[in-house]
């Protein structure tokens, strides 16, 4: 029996990614902008980008701002950084996150 079989069906799999990823979410993302504190964020899609373990988006209602929270392989952030920076016509700004709340 193959491996992905072993851990569940493909509605498991997807779920327990989707809780891994959640896990992972900061307290607050801080604007890039204009530096407030953002509690509200948006969980991105990265089932198919290897070497990311997290990725959050979270829009400033000061400023119209957004700003982008990733964890994963240095080399894999930064390549979705310049994804991001591309698809939204900008350059943007690194910044740090506090840790991951816990439950």
């Amino acid at each position: 029996m193959g491996q992905a079989k072993l851990r569940g069906t493909p509605e498991q799999r997807k779920q327990a990614a989707i809780e891994r990823q959640l896990s992972l979410r900061p307290k607050y993302i801080r604007c890039n902008n204009c530096q407030a504190e953002l509690n509200e964020m948006t969980p991105m899609d990265i089932s198919d980008i290897r070497g990311i373990e997290a990725a959050f988006m979270a829009h400033c209602p000061h400023c119209g701002h957004d700003t982008y929270a990733i964890k994963g392989e240095r080399e894999a952030v930064a390549q979705m950084h310049m994804a991001i920076e591309d698809a939204v016509g900008a350059q943007s700004q690194a910044g740090v996150v506090p840790a991951a709340h816990r439950r």
